[in-house]
């Protein structure tokens, strides 16, 4: 049997794990400086986040009213209970290709960092692009790391796509910008800012 990426993160949260030093510190500090500024710029209040694991980098930024989907039911549990008094936020667990929106959820931003190189499963990775365009969001921020490999990798708990193929499939989007990694060191990680065509 293979990889299960899905029972690996589930197991790390249960075990007291985090979500990773992607969270904390100058990373999660560098996140919340772009997404925040984001937010501000583009006047973005509803947002649905995919893989928002243990909460920590959610405290650091700026969300009007948020949906936090994560594929691992601890870490929803530990951030229903650690925001349980902030009526702006709920959590929800996600299941890649159970994911059914048929334009009931409609948001103005969706955000997925340091998730996508995670999913070693292809049919989920595919899934979780369509599942993060499918609230018809103004802007999609993507925080992962960028390669044009045409054959994928998997190293462990890593595997690697070229991600601007996949994202061709979502015509209505195009990429606005690309934020690099301020510390190369860390993290290999950028960020990929799409807005829709036409707003």
């Amino acid at each position: 049997m293979g990889f299960d990426y899905i029972q690996y993160w589930e197991d790390n949260y249960k075990g007291g794990g985090t979500s990773g030093r992607g969270s904390f510190g100058e990373l999660a500090d560098f996140k919340a400086e772009v997404v925040n500024g984001v937010i501000a710029q583009y006047g973005l209040s509803r947002v649905v986040e995919f893989g928002c694991g243990d909460g920590n980098q959610l405290s650091l930024m700026h969300y009007p009213h948020y949906l936090g989907l994560d594929i691992s039911p601890t870490a929803v549990q530990l951030c229903a209970e650690k925001y349980g008094r902030d009526a702006t936020k709920s959590f929800m667990l996600y299941r890649p290709g159970a994911f059914f929106n048929r334009g009931f959820l409609e948001t103005d931003l969706t955000v997925c960092l340091d998730v996508l190189y995670h999913i070693t499963e292809e049919a989920d990775y595919r899934a979780t692009l369509r599942d993060l365009f499918s609230p018809k969001p103004r802007v999609v921020v993507i925080y992962t790391r960028i390669t044009r490999q045409t054959e994928p990798q998997v190293v462990e708990t890593i595997r690697d796509r070229d991600i601007f193929h996949y994202l061709a499939e979502f015509e209505d989007y195009y990429v606005h910008e690309l934020i690099p990694q301020r510390y190369k060191d860390q993290s290999s990680a950028d960020f990929i800012i799409l807005r829709r065509a036409g707003d």
